[in-house]
């Protein structure tokens, strides 16, 4: 059985910051199929940032890029930090996973998400804090998001 770890909001989790989800059809094709065990996780709702909340996004701050608050009256990336650690741990323990399907352009979960300068002007991308420590712990993982997730079969799941 292959095992990987999913946004949760794909799953239909309402978790986002809005307080709803974002269900995908392949992701629920995935959690359909016998052959894999879907993890889900919200870096966000394992932060205690609650739900729904005011809305965060990647800043660039010098070589640091952080989780603030879009009015920038709050700063998440230590909480989220903390959260990714703790689930990475979480899943090694486990006995690891085989992959990742993550919600695009989120500051939590994105593979390539938004990045903002302090006056919110977008000026590149970044990967989300999830995503960035999920490729750090887990290198030889695959990572997908919910817009390439059922363009073929993940190689994890051949």
């Amino acid at each position: 059985m292959k095992r990987l770890c999913v946004s949760a909001c794909l799953l239909g989790v309402p978790c986002r910051w809005k307080g709803d989800a974002k269900p995908c059809e392949a992701v629920q094709r995935l959690a359909d199929d016998p052959r894999v065990e879907l993890v889900p996780f919200c870096p966000e709702l394992a932060a205690g940032l609650g739900c729904p909340r005011p809305p965060i996004e990647l800043v660039a701050d010098g070589a640091r890029v952080r989780a603030l608050r879009v009015d920038r009256t709050g700063d998440a990336t230590g909480v989220l930090r903390a959260a990714c650690e703790a689930e990475a741990e979480a899943l090694a323990r486990a006995g690891g996973v085989d992959g990742f399907v993550l919600k695009s352009r989120s500051p939590s979960c994105g593979l390539a998400s938004p990045l903002h300068d302090m006056q919110g002007r977008e000026t590149g991308t970044a990967p989300g804090l999830w995503a960035s420590v999920a490729r750090e712990r887990f290198p030889a993982a695959e990572f997908r998001d919910e817009t390439t997730a059922g363009k073929a079969t993940p190689p994890s799941l051949r």
